[in-house]
């Protein structure tokens, strides 16, 4: 057990790095493959904006984490939370009396049940109820039980055609809106051209298992700092489902979502293409319930990265033509090749290293790259509690099997990936057959 302790950590040996040190230099100005692969291109997309983020949050702190004036806190527009969902009576409750005590007053909240088999429906009128202490106030809560399915984006754009107010939040059944988030999500709004906010997504049953632990620091470092420093520098490309907000004008004006695809990549796809800004608020904080089982995370995975390949290669594929859609476009776009072929990179550094290394240098060529990724991934958590105060503390020593969780995740991910390019059972049990039918095969 000592010998293989010792050779476990045998990359943090203090002469080890000092050699190293001695030799980036060196390194830098060379063409070995492996350093170029395994280290440099990853630090390159992955490590230096989440630096300079930091950087910039520690020279200027009250632009990005700025209080509210006295004009925000007064009455401020109607807004109109749409929320659809398939038998969410676990979670409907909870979502719907979060929205309506979130502090916001001027606010609606519509619920479209898409032919829901459990007690949905009641379940949301209870807590409407409770809330509301009316059976009559539809000013405040409408409920629209579909007599037939029709998929969670047409359930959506039910609600979009139902909304009064002048912004539109779009959040997910298990999904709540944290009290004070409203007021916050309004402020990027102040600038004309930004068409979308999107929430900063925490997980809100962290604590269930080793998986959801996980899932926190997953979320932490994609959904809380990695949109934090892309809405910075204009090359965020998605507001998220779980919670965003939006012109109800220009929500309307694109068609609202795309019945047949992933609803929100493809919106948000749609605001670029049309040239509006997509923002991000730090304050404007949504929690959301994550998958508890393999079973159901491997699902939402795969289902998420055909999306991506649906969306952005089919539908979308001249957001691939560089500067066509303005310089931030092109910036997403190769964004987009750089996280599909990121681990394609990391894969052909390693068997570079091994093939100059021989066999039997491949597991120090394993280890040496496990603790670099380690070191890559505590820096992003440091500096993702620093900006945003999550992930919990008691998740950090998870950092450690984090990139075996991660390697984990690529099984689902490519599978879906090359499934969605040769079209291997294409229809997906998320869109019901006669809606399928009748959308466009990207």
């Amino acid at each position: 057990m000592n010998g293989f302790l010792h050779y476990f950590l045998s990359a943090l040996d203090p002469m080890s790095n000092l050699g190293f040190s001695r030799a980036f230099l060196k390194l830098m100005g060379s063409a070995l493959p492996s350093w170029w692969f395994e280290v440099v291109l990853p630090v390159a997309f992955i490590i230096l904006p989440a630096i300079f983020v930091w950087l910039t949050y520690l020279v200027r702190p009250a632009p990005e984490r700025s209080p509210l004036g006295a004009r925000t806190r007064q009455a401020g527009p109607l807004v109109s939370v749409v929320t659809a969902g398939r038998n969410e009576a676990a979670t409907i409750g909870q979502c719907i009396r979060g929205a309506l005590l979130c502090g916001y007053s001027n606010l609606e909240f519509i619920f479209v049940d898409d032919n829901s088999t459990d007690d949905s429906v009641a379940v949301a009128k209870r807590a409407a109820l409770s809330v509301t202490r009316s059976r009559h106030d539809t000013e405040r809560v409408r409920i629209f039980p579909s007599p037939r399915r029709n998929g969670k984006a047409s359930s959506l754009n039910i609600g979009i055609r139902m909304a009064r107010g002048e912004f539109i939040v779009i959040h997910d059944a298990d999904s709540i809106i944290q009290y004070g988030a409203i007021q916050h999500w309004l402020t990027p709004f102040v600038d004309p051209q930004v068409g979308g906010v999107a929430a900063n997504i925490r997980v809100d049953n962290s604590g269930v298992n080793l998986l959801t632990r996980l899932q926190e620091i997953e979320y932490a470092m994609k959904f809380s700092l990695a949109k934090f420093f892309q809405a910075k520098i204009s090359v965020m490309d998605i507001i998220s489902g779980m919670g965003g907000v939006f012109r109800t004008d220009i929500i309307r004006g694109l068609g609202g979502f795309d019945t047949g695809l992933g609803d929100d990549r493809d919106l948000s796809t749609m605001l670029l293409k049309q040239r509006f800004k997509l923002a991000f608020s730090n304050d404007a904080v949504v929690w959301t319930t994550v998958p508890e089982t393999r079973f159901h995370l491997w699902r939402q995975r795969m289902r998420w990265r055909r999306n991506i390949i649906k969306i952005r290669v089919s539908k979308h594929r001249d957001m691939f033509i560089l500067g066509r859609y303005g310089f931030a476009n092109a910036i997403i776009a190769l964004q987009l090749a750089a996280r599909l072929l990121i681990p394609v990179t990391l894969l052909i550094g390693l068997c570079v290293a091994i093939c100059e290394h021989g066999l039997e240098g491949a597991p120090e060529v394993v280890l040496t790259s496990y603790w670099i990724i380690v070191l890559l991934i505590l820096i992003r958590i440091l500096i993702t509690r620093e900006v945003a105060s999550t992930p919990k503390l008691v998740n950090f020593p998870l950092i450690f099997l984090y990139p075996f969780y991660v390697l984990w995740l690529e099984v689902p991910n490519i599978y879906a990936e090359w499934s969605e390019l040769f079209r291997i059972g294409a229809k997906h049990p998320y869109v019901p057959d006669h809606i399928w039918e009748e959308i466009p095969w990207w």
